[in-house]
């Protein structure tokens, strides 16, 4: 970031204002004295006029054998996108739903595990099987291939953004619209918008992400009350996850109000967990609460709270069934609060936690490689544990 910013002829006085966030904050981050948040990287595009990869140096280049395999993945996955509404050329048979939606549940498995390697291998077939049934199915059939449709390019999402190629996560975005329109499912076009919520607010549009989910949740909210019994915990499962977004986008907003209303939406979140009552994965978003607690520790560290995300993070359990993601992604976020209040052991060893959850999930994590940077320069002189983590990351001396 500082050597985008020198080349451009800005002073860190200049970035602070056009970012903004306080001169104190951008000289500790350019120091490495504090770990940029999210929301300080795409406030800080924005002003910078770059993308965040440009901030974050994503996607890291591969640094063995089975990275260098993994983007190879990726340059598959982005040829089969472009093809999305064209029917395959090969001459084989379509697949039965049965057999598509059993490979669409697994791959499930494969996203909340964040077996990114796996995933990057299944994903092009199996969205080439899906394409070639949605141009064979008609009527509802063909609806239930779209919804399918769906879900994988959602995962295909997944596995772009956590691999760091960020403009292709915008592209799976586009085609989850496109498939929820045709589904007949409204729910899923919900879904859609959560996931535009979140590339607008990576691009740094946070007033954008925050009107649309305001909208989705303005249409949604009326059937809280008319859904068939048998619907509603997935209306109020998708109404939570909206405020959980929401409550994000306001969190890095940096708006003056963007603590109260981060709580706010989050309080929403909240009643709708306890209304649902159980840990439920409707459209594979995890909602319920085991994810709203995990989710209140994240809020409280895009708002730079250390100690709120510590006392949030002791009334955290996280059960078996949690998807690996998530169980990770709290250690990270953990770890991230430790690092704040100056306790380098207590972050690395959160750490070494996520690690021992989701190795890929942590070792792509941006955050993570923010944190180890952090954390490297507060124990220069210890240890083997440091110098090894930071190692497995890529991260060398």
């Amino acid at each position: 970031m500082a050597a985008l910013r020198k080349a451009q002829g800005m002073k860190q006085a200049g970035l602070a204002t056009s970012s903004g966030y306080s001169l104190s904050m951008v000289t500790k981050v350019e120091s490495g004295h504090t770990p940029a948040t999210p929301g300080f990287i795409s406030a800080a595009a924005r002003a910078l006029k770059v993308d965040i990869a440009q901030i974050t140096g994503q996607p890291y280049a591969p640094d063995s054998p089975t990275d260098a395999q993994m983007h190879e993945h990726v340059a598959v996955l982005r040829r089969e996108l472009s093809a999305y509404n064209l029917p395959p050329t090969h001459d084989r048979a379509p697949k039965s739903l049965d057999e598509l939606r059993a490979a669409v549940a697994d791959l499930a498995q494969l996203r909340h595990g964040v077996n990114l390697l796996t995933l990057g291998e299944i994903l092009p077939g199996l969205l080439q099987d899906l394409r070639m049934a949605a141009h064979t199915y008609q009527s509802r059939l063909q609806e239930q291939v779209y919804g399918l449709l769906a879900e994988t390019y959602a995962a295909a999402g997944q596995l772009a953004y956590k691999m760091g190629y960020i403009d292709l996560s915008s592209l799976t975005t586009d085609r989850y619209e496109w498939v929820a329109e045709r589904s007949g499912d409204p729910l899923a076009v919900h879904v859609g918008e959560y996931l535009r919520a979140g590339e607008l607010m990576v691009a740094g549009d946070c007033s954008s992400a925050a009107a649309l989910m305001d909208a989705s949740l303005g249409r949604l909210e009326p059937h809280l009350a008319t859904a068939q019994q048998q619907e509603r915990p997935r209306v109020w499962s998708v109404w939570g996850n909206l405020h959980l977004k929401a409550a994000l986008v306001a969190a890095r907003s940096g708006q003056p109000d963007a603590e109260l209303a981060t709580w706010q939406y989050y309080g929403h979140a909240e009643q709708a967990a306890q209304i649902v009552g159980v840990d439920r994965d409707d459209y594979r978003l995890y909602f319920g609460p085991t994810n709203v607690a995990i989710w209140g520790v994240s809020l409280a560290v895009e708002l730079c709270d250390d100690a709120a995300a510590l006392n949030r993070a002791d009334n955290v359990h996280l059960p078996e069934s949690a998807p690996r993601e998530r169980s990770s992604h709290h250690w990270i976020d953990v770890s991230r609060a430790h690092a704040w209040r100056g306790d380098a052991q207590a972050a690395l060893q959160c750490l070494y936690q996520a690690r021992s959850i989701s190795p890929q999930h942590t070792r792509f994590h941006p955050q993570v490689r923010e944190t180890m940077q952090m954390i490297g320069r507060t124990e220069r002189q210890a240890k083997g544990t440091v110098r090894g983590f930071a190692h497995w990351l890529g991260l060398r001396d």
